[in-house]
């Protein structure tokens, strides 16, 4: 969806798309940010319990309203559906949300994860922090490294044949967490 929106709505201009989202993000989701950045963990260090609450939101969200069809019924394995123009238009806001949050998010982490290095230095008071700046530098390359591939797996799906929206073949199936 996210690729359709870029080559059909923003004319395959990535750059277009990315103001597009920030300027959504300080408009519409501006009273949200605050929100998306809290852990429901009293113990801040440990995000365990911030995965674990953000894919529940993700399994509540795409029981209620992703693996629905065009006339809200979940979907079901035993008969056809088509994602359709409709789909999209009433879908595409919940992918632009989830991709805003997740955003936020990463961000809130790898800030908190800048932040436990400069305490844990500032407690080490001129103590040897290479090890600290490693394991730092090591996450964010891990990260790089993770944006690599997925950048070059939309390279090599943009490369493929592409098919209507409304002819894609049904290839789908109800998770059976969802409640129908």
């Amino acid at each position: 969806m996210i690729e359709r929106r870029i080559s059909i709505d923003f004319q395959g201009n990535q750059t277009r798309y990315y103001t597009y989202l920030l300027d959504i993000l300080h408009t519409t989701y501006i009273r949200n940010i605050s929100q998306w950045s809290k852990c429901p963990s009293a113990d801040q260090s440990k995000y365990l319990a911030c995965s674990t609450a953000w894919i529940d939101e993700d399994v509540d969200l795409n029981c209620e309203h992703v693996y629905r069809d065009e006339q809200n019924r979940p979907f079901s394995i035993s008969q056809q559906f088509n994602l359709g123009q409709t789909y999209y238009n009433t879908r595409i806001v919940y992918v632009e949300q989830r991709l805003l949050q997740a955003g936020i998010r990463l961000g809130d982490v790898i800030n908190k994860i800048v932040e436990l290095q400069k305490h844990d230095h500032r407690k080490k008071k001129g103590g040897d922090s290479c090890s600290e700046t490693m394991r730092l530098v090591m996450i964010l390359f891990f990260e790089g490294l993770l944006l690599f591939i997925c950048l070059m797996k939309f390279r090599g799906r943009r490369a493929l044949p592409r098919q209507p929206l409304a002819e894609t073949p049904p290839k789908y199936e109800v998770l059976n967490d969802c409640k129908a």
